[in-house]
């Protein structure tokens, strides 16, 4: 019964939150996946797939990432020198830079 109720106040703490992308930080985006794609065949796709991933951490759980300054917070891309900065407002999560 204990098990239960914990299970039930963990799912009450998961909230949904609308993911906005910026346009400059989408134009840098499909900037990088080009550039990785001329430097290695499929690279640019396996960029995409990291930084899915990584939207996929910040939307789990965005106060696990450090604030930068003010309410900016920062992710950083696995297997990329890559960092995705984000402000959460409400259940928004806005992508600004990439």
């Amino acid at each position: 019964m204990g098990d239960c109720k914990i299970k039930f106040v963990e799912v009450m703490k998961k909230k949904k939150y609308e993911v906005i992308i910026s346009s400059e930080a989408e134009k840098e985006l499909n900037d990088s996946k080009e550039y990785y794609n001329k430097e290695k065949e499929n690279l640019g796709n396996e960029f995409v797939n990291a930084i899915d991933s990584t939207i996929q951490r910040i939307v789990e759980n965005p106060e696990q990432f450090s604030k930068t300054r003010n309410q900016i917070r920062k992710a950083v891309v696995n297997r990329f020198p890559f960092n995705i900065f984000f402000a959460v407002q409400d259940l928004i999560i806005n992508i600004l830079i990439a």
